[in-house]
């Protein structure tokens, strides 16, 4: 019988994950040895490359490049030419996930069969159908999709033999999207009370707005746009990223970048930084303070707020939650890694009855979870200028529920 594998299918970023002999969660390294993969695939010369082989081949301007294709899912007008075809976000998904597989396969092994698929907590419907196709052209048995930040309270407190519920905020800021939501756990399981979220906000937004000062600054200073030329933009883009880590640590970075010709040094400061990208956090912000609203709660009746996803390691998140809730953020979770344990963590569950118990959890788990959209019915009059939007199943209802009409 095959493996069976949780899988955190990122924005910007994948990772492969299983339980091992011990029953603990581990993350399947690719064939570079690395615990992540970029999500960027390139058409080249009748190739198709993935991962770090794709980045490498961007960043000398050759063949198409998809990159950032996740947040088109389930977007029946997206289509991206490449290699003489055009792909949808769910083809290039499956292009994404097969890698990945073959990836997890060469490391264990061992074919993998099963797997269960985390996606951001506020994707609709037909976002989450698109990554259940592209997981079937993968020739994987999907045995479930999972919300992220449930993936990742999952990983955080899967094990935990305490008799006490905590309501705890899962703030999940990835590369490309957003998420936040509201639940209890304890020793009933994990039960989601509410969820919202911003599938088109990640740190992504966070380096272009360090993207457009350097090519502001440059193009000021030698009077040309570097963004018009693909292997500059690309190398903006890089220093852009490696600036923005910088500052999470220091109070100043100083970035040097090259195009046609011509050298520019700038320095920005995390004052600076976090200023021009203030309006960024404020969504945030926002997301989070409508999801405790809506629950008629406070913000110290939050027990603590578990920080997912790299981009929460910015100074400003961690102020941000600290100031907000009177408290500094839990520990105990790898914000790289905790969404493909919990995914992990879960696949294992799955499939108890196919295998002997040995994930090492303290009890089945439970889990509650919510719907994130509103679902209902809209009549349109004959003439199409009005319409009525009947909500049958309102936002943030249990599942599963029903509702007839």
């Amino acid at each position: 019988m095959g493996a069976t594998v949780g899988i955190d299918l990122g924005t910007t970023n994948c990772a492969v994950a299983r339980i091992d002999e011990f029953g603990k969660p581990e993350i399947v390294r690719n064939s570079l040895n690395e615990p992540t993969t970029p999500s960027v695939i390139c058409f080249h010369d009748g190739e198709v490359a993935v991962g770090q082989n794709a980045q490498e081949l961007q960043a000398t301007g050759a063949g198409e490049v998809a990159a950032f294709f996740k947040r088109s899912l389930g977007d029946p007008n997206f289509l991206f030419f490449g290699g003489g075809v055009d792909h949808s976000p769910t083809d290039l998904s499956s292009i994404l996930l097969s890698h990945l597989k073959r990836e997890a396969e060469a490391t264990l092994g061992t074919t993998i069969t099963d797997a269960v698929i985390t996606v951001p907590a506020y994707f609709r419907n037909p976002e989450r159908e698109a990554t259940l196709e592209a997981g079937r052209r993968a020739g994987l048995n999907v045995l479930q999709i999972i919300n992220e930040p449930t993936a990742a309270a999952i990983a955080y407190g899967g094990r935990q033999t305490s008799n006490r519920t905590q309501r705890i905020i899962v703030y999940d800021l990835g590369g490309g999207t957003f998420d936040v939501t509201l639940m209890e756990q304890g020793p009933e399981g994990i039960k989601v009370l509410a969820s919202d979220g911003d599938h088109e906000l990640g740190g992504k937004d966070w380096d272009d707005r360090l993207v457009d000062f350097l090519s502001t600054a440059f193009e000021r200073e030698f009077g040309e746009c570097p963004m018009d030329d693909p292997i500059s933009a690309f190398d903006f883009g890089v220093k852009a990223e490696d600036a923005k880590k910088h500052l999470t640590s220091v109070g100043e970075a100083r970035v040097t970048v090259l195009h046609g010709g011509n050298r520019g040094r700038y320095s920005i400061t995390r004052q600076d930084f976090e200023e021009m990208s203030r309006d960024l956090m404020e969504r945030t912000i926002m997301l989070t303070d409508r999801v405790i609203d809506g629950q008629g709660i406070s913000p110290e009746q939050v027990d603590g707020v578990l920080l997912v996803g790299g981009s929460t390691r910015m100074p400003m998140v961690r102020n941000y939650i600290t100031s907000r809730f009177g408290k500094p953020p839990m520990g105990g979770v790898d914000v790289d890694q905790a969404v493909a344990f919990g995914a992990s963590m879960m696949a294992a569950e799955k499939t108890l009855s196919l295998q002997p118990r040995r994930t090492g959890l303290a009890g089945p788990l439970r889990v509650t979870d919510v719907t994130t959209h509103s679902l209902g019915m809209i009549a349109v009059n004959q003439d199409m200028s009005a319409y009525t939007n009947s909500i049958i199943l309102a936002k943030n209802n249990p599942i599963p529920s029903s509702e007839t009409r």
